[in-house]
């Protein structure tokens, strides 16, 4: 197998609950040497969302696989001294501690920077180190709603229907602010490390969950922000009122499941088209109502399979909808792809992961390290980074 990515790079990881550890979990996927520090009774993650046993939420095993753990309080002289050592054999210090609790602790950002000038420190919280909510403690349902993720109305009696109550995205945007935020803060990161290797300087990195998730729903808000600017609406994949058109829409197949139908380009409208012996309708208005009624009988005349089965052999732009978990992690696709792995971990026995979201030198996704217990490895990094 060729070597991780990330071999070699040196990452400190300080932080609790997801935002921090999906950051680490990432850079340690590629292959980085993570350590994920926690104070003394844990990180709270391995307690506050279920158990599959004692010690190991569901959360803790996928979000710290492939790192190794330590314990220290940095509250103590002791505890700081290690932590300072750790920091000055890191290349990366993942910060998802709440903005100003290490400047509290002695390490504003010019002492680190003389600690190590060479470190690449990203900050990773709800709203930011900036800003007039930083010092707002967050959870992601505050950064979501923030971004527009939970359409709210209240109604005449002051209240909020169920579902805006429990934070359900109602428009449909959004998602998960933490693996949000994950994702933009492993791309700066390894951004960071390329001007590292070829600068030798460090940098200062600030990721909002907030912020993460708006740009992550990049597109259908820019195209809502600049509505008024379009001149030409004709060429739009979606329809000036923002609803999808008939060629862009689910479709429910003969056996009661669905596809995902989206013929945009004129190509794969026409090679549908002539696939499915509708020639007559290539020239169709691609927004009309009678549109979507024709489709709708057509796709109601093959059961879901049979139509990926001609997407695949005939090129078309239909793709399956999966409603379950279960229809997911039993798609042949995702299988092949490594987005879910099952694996033993030696204390919680039996567990299915979600793995990396692309493949790597052609070679499937594996757990190397299984989530550590608390404090495993203490001694390993008793002075510092093990040689």
């Amino acid at each position: 197998m060729a070597e991780p990515l990330l071999a070699g790079v040196r990452v400190v990881e300080s932080a609790s609950l997801l935002t921090g550890a999906t950051v680490g979990m990432m850079l340690a996927d590629l292959g980085a040497d993570v350590v994920k520090v926690e104070p003394p009774h844990g990180d709270l993650i391995r307690w506050a969302l279920g158990q599959v046993t004692a010690g190991y939420s569901p959360a803790h095993l996928q979000l710290n696989r492939n790192k190794r753990a330590i314990t220290l309080d940095m509250r103590t002289p002791e505890g700081a001294a290690r932590f300072r050592r750790l920091l000055e054999g890191a290349a990366v210090f993942v910060d998802g501690n709440a903005p100003g609790t290490l400047a509290k602790m002695g390490l504003p950002d010019p002492v680190l920077a003389q600690l190590n000038p060479g470190l690449v420190h990203c900050s990773v919280s709800g709203y930011g180190v900036s800003g007039p909510y930083s010092a707002i403690p967050t959870h992601g349902l505050m950064m979501s709603a923030l971004v527009g993720a939970n359409p709210t109305t209240v109604a005449a009696d002051g209240t909020l229907g169920a579902a805006e109550r429990e934070g359900a995205s109602i428009s449909g945007r959004g998602g998960d602010a933490a693996v949000a935020a994950g994702s933009a803060a492993a791309t700066a990161i390894c951004a960071a490390l390329v001007r590292r290797e070829r600068r030798g300087i460090g940098a200062r990195i600030d990721v909002s969950g907030a912020d993460a998730l708006l740009t992550q729903s990049m597109i259908p808000v820019v195209y809502q922000a600049n509505l008024d600017r379009i001149a030409d609406t004709t060429t739009l994949p979606l329809l000036s009122d923002g609803t999808g058109g008939p060629r862009y829409r689910l479709y429910a197949t003969g056996d009661r499941r669905a596809v995902a139908f989206t013929a945009l380009e004129p190509k794969f409208w026409a090679r549908f088209c002539r696939a499915v012996g509708r020639e007559d309708l290539i020239d169709a208005s691609p927004d009309g109502v009678d549109l979507e009624h024709t489709l709708t009988e057509i796709f109601a005349t093959r059961t879901q399979q049979q139509w990926i089965s001609l997407a695949i052999d005939a090129g078309l732009a239909i793709g399956p909808v999966r409603s379950t978990l279960g229809e997911m992690s039993g798609d042949e696709h995702l299988r092949h792809r490594g987005v879910f792995v099952d694996a033993e971990h030696p204390v919680a026995g039996p567990f299915t992961y979600v793995g990396m979201p692309g493949l790597v030198d052609h070679a499937p996704f594996e757990v190397r390290l299984p989530a550590p217990a608390l404090g495993e490895h203490n001694d390993a990094f008793e002075d510092g980074w093990p040689s």
